[in-house]
């Protein structure tokens, strides 16, 4: 049973040798070749092409939401003490009550004040707008 996978092994080996050999090895002339081996040579010029701002509806930094309306007025109090930012509450079609800071057009506004949240306690925190999470 040994000497059948040995055998075997030393074959694939072997028919595998030609292929290694003629594969592409990295230089110009492989790399300008298309997979059938005929060269391929473009030359194009620049195109900029000016894309319009999207607009995009009010980024938010959560760090947490409530179904008790207590609850959520409490933790408010809490964040706004420790993080010392204006904090707020939304309450959403679903009656959730998410706690907010924030209305950042800018996604790096967002993203600072997202680890300054981080650092002050709130690990869960994640950027969101109306539609869902932007970035957790």
């Amino acid at each position: 049973m040994l000497k059948k996978i040995s055998i075997v092994f030393i074959l694939s080996g072997l028919f595998s040798l030609p292929i290694f050999f003629s594969s592409c090895c990295g230089d110009e002339q492989c790399a300008e070749e298309d997979t059938y081996g005929k060269a391929i040579f473009k030359k194009t010029d620049t195109v900029y092409k000016r894309i319009p701002k999207i607009k995009t509806s009010p980024m938010s930094v959560q760090i947490g939401a409530f179904v008790n309306r207590d609850n959520a007025d409490y933790f408010t109090r809490e964040a706004r003490e420790r993080l010392k930012v204006d904090v707020f509450v939304k309450l959403t079609p679903e009656g959730l009550y998410r706690i907010l800071i924030g209305e950042y057009s800018d996604i790096e506004a967002a993203r600072e004040m997202l680890m300054r949240a981080r650092q002050g306690g709130y690990a869960d925190a994640f950027i969101r707008d109306e539609f869902g999470a932007v970035e957790r």
